[in-house]
């Protein structure tokens, strides 16, 4: 399985096509002085090129934001804990009669993160999981923009 992905400002996925706007993220900047949690907005897309065996069968689909120094990125709940910041799909890609062993399907997905809580400045990554298998890493970096 072969995974493509890009961070973004708008991703929507339409009739198995995907429609990215603002394309390539690796860095967000935020206004001077703002406290944290610092809420960014982020999108991503997905292209997942699926082989021929593998069609037929439900695959998990785990999207989770990672600080690149401690891990896993929590957010607060309204009672007063706090969770992972993740997202799980599934899907299940049919076989088409005219597909032949050898031959490869693809499934775009699109999520749109608006107000991700970013706990501060610094090194994050979105980390995409399918069937339990890490299959794409995302950096980006969150700085802060300079009052002048």
């Amino acid at each position: 399985m072969l995974v493509d992905a890009i961070l973004c400002n708008y991703a929507e996925a339409v009739n198995n096509q995907l429609y990215i706007a603002g394309g390539g993220i690796d860095v967000v900047q935020i206004p001077a002085g703002m406290e944290p949690p610092l809420g960014i907005s982020l999108a991503i897309g997905i292209i997942i090129t699926i082989p021929w065996s593998q069609t037929d069968q439900r695959h998990d689909v785990d999207i989770s934001l990672l600080e690149r120094v401690t891990g896993i990125v929590r957010a607060p709940t309204v009672d007063g804990g706090s969770e992972p910041i993740s997202m799980e799909l599934s899907f299940n890609l049919g076989r088409s009669p005219d597909l032949t062993d050898g031959d490869h399907q693809h499934v775009c997905l699109a999520a749109n993160l608006p107000g991700l809580p970013i706990p501060a400045i610094g090194k994050y990554e979105l980390l995409v999981r399918i069937d339990g298998q890490t299959r794409r890493r995302l950096p980006f970096r969150v700085t802060s923009i300079a009052e002048s």
